[in-house]
């Protein structure tokens, strides 16, 4: 996956806690447009804390506590971006 991701950060790292470390990746790349791809209320939480949306990746292990934006499968997150225009 390295080849797909250029920069990313832990809170073992930081010590921070999810939304402030998306918040560090987006400071830290200049960064204009970002979204979330999560399955969990925590993924959610973390994008609401960083100003960014957010899309529940449905074939996950987690639970939302409000409808969002879904995706079945990896490959759907360009169709949505560009449908929903949420970046």
């Amino acid at each position: 996956m390295w080849d797909y991701f250029e920069d990313f950060e832990c809170s073992g790292k930081t010590g921070r806690f999810k939304g402030e470390n998306i918040k560090l990746i987006i400071d830290r790349n200049n960064l204009d447009k970002a979204i979330y791809v999560g399955d969990t209320q925590g993924d959610l939480n973390a994008a609401n804390f960083a100003l960014i949306p957010f899309v529940y990746a449905s074939y996950g292990f987690g639970v939302i506590d409000r409808d969002a934006i879904s995706i079945n499968g990896f490959s759907e997150i360009e169709i949505v971006v560009k449908q929903e225009r949420i970046i």
